[in-house]
């Protein structure tokens, strides 16, 4: 669920000479964790609802709660024009961010994830709120904060959090605490937020109030939707990823169901599954420079569609802790693998100027569709079984891998014309 979040609307300001002294290690701390905030919401508390005997649909409804997390752009223009002068513009952001984190994990802690899921679904909207605000600010300190040179270290650090985060998260939380039950874990988590709470106002972030400036319309960020270069990479993205995603709120669920206890699943899913990710996402570099984006994009979906089928077989006879564990490391290796080749594409496509704003409004809208993708997916498993869903995932993937094709040809014959 980690992507360069909440940077739009900054893209118009001028990149200082100088990078300040300690603002890239500073900004690595906030990034990590807040998104070890985010995997615990979509990774861990899954885990525990499964445990707790809800079914796949119920399961489902933490991505519909989650979508505060993508949709932070929608307050993304308070964030810029308004801020405290005392605490620093975005520092103060990421204060309250982690307040509300806080408030929300506390108010988590007394809850039965059995018997309150109401209450619980209404504790993570929260959550996701403070966590979207606090990665929105952060987004925001570095497009200003960091010299033009460094601005590529932000773009790896933000890269990295999502396995750092998962490593934390799995092997440091779930793996020591989840035995422990939900109370003890939660008591973890909220441990982290308020680590960060209290380290925020001793970063070496910003201060004071920003320099004044010019801001265009709101509405005006979503005008990457009307280019068609642009619309269409985003329908293949999401079509490519379909046989990932309508199967992502279902990882959690098979591994609980093959046997796994929660901290073993955290192992398998956060830890060797991000490990695998980046890994992928590193060997898809080399691949995208040489072959391009999109001819990447058609044979991930290609990948995609054998994983489906394969795994639409295996669980025709029941899940299996070897089928299980298989069938969430090679997702996450899929998925960084498709991200990497589709953000070098919208990286290319947007507009001077507004690189930042673009990227960041395609990014949301993206996570938006997969997010309900991925409740639809939990949705279907409960109606129809789990080999239906990756039927159909398999036949979304296919069509987003023959659209890709199409459009690596055609933009190769408009690079030989």
């Amino acid at each position: 669920m980690t992507s360069l979040a909440g940077i739009q609307a900054h893209s118009e300001s001028r990149s200082p000479s100088a990078t300040p002294r300690g603002l890239i290690p500073a900004i690595g701390f906030l990034v990590i964790l807040q998104a070890t905030l985010a995997q615990f919401v979509v990774h861990g508390v899954p885990l525990f609802l499964r445990e707790a005997g809800h079914s796949a649909t119920v399961i489902g409804l933490i991505y519909l709660v989650s979508l505060p997390y993508v949709m932070r752009f929608l307050w993304a223009p308070l964030i810029d024009r308004y801020g405290s002068a005392r605490l620093g513009h975005f520092r103060s952001w990421i204060v309250a961010g982690l307040a509300v984190a806080c408030c929300a994990l506390t108010a988590a802690s007394f809850l039965d994830p059995a018997r309150a899921l109401p209450a619980l679904l209404a504790t993570i909207f929260f959550l996701m709120i403070g966590v979207a605000t606090q990665i929105t600010a952060t987004g925001g300190l570095m497009v200003e904060g960091l010299a033009e040179a460094d601005r590529p270290k932000g773009a790896a650090i933000l890269a990295a959090s999502a396995g750092l985060a998962g490593l934390l998260l799995g092997a440091g939380v779930l793996f020591w605490m989840a035995e422990l039950g939900w109370s003890i874990t939660i008591a973890g988590v909220t441990a982290i937020a308020a680590i960060g709470l209290v380290a925020v106002f001793f970063l070496p972030l910003d201060s004071g109030t920003r320099p004044g400036a010019k801001r265009a319309p709101f509405w005006s960020q979503f005008s990457i939707l009307r280019r068609a270069d642009t619309r269409n990479l985003l329908g293949i993205s999401i079509l490519v990823s379909m046989g990932l995603v309508l199967t992502y709120g279902l990882k959690s669920i098979v591994l609980i169901d093959a046997g796994y206890s929660i901290s073993e699943a955290g192992i398998v899913g956060l830890v060797i599954g991000n490990a695998t990710g980046v890994c992928f996402a590193l060997m898809s570099r080399p691949l995208v420079e040489r072959w391009g984006g999109f001819l990447c994009l058609a044979v991930i979906g290609l990948l995609t569609v054998l994983y489906c089928l394969v795994f639409a077989l295996l669980f025709a006879d029941g899940v299996t802790r070897g089928s299980s564990a298989a069938f969430v490391i090679a997702a996450n290796g899929l998925t960084f693998a498709s991200f990497a080749a589709s953000r070098t594409l919208i990286m290319a496509r947007c507009a001077e100027g507004r690189k930042a704003t673009e990227l960041a409004t395609f990014i949301s809208l993206e996570g938006i569709a997969l997010l309900l993708l991925a409740g639809l997916g939990n949705l279907l498993s409960d109606l129809a079984g789990m080999p239906a869903v990756l039927l159909l995932a398999a036949a979304g993937s296919f069509a987003g891998a023959v659209l890709a094709r199409r459009a690596a040809s055609k933009e190769r014959e408009e690079m030989v014309s």
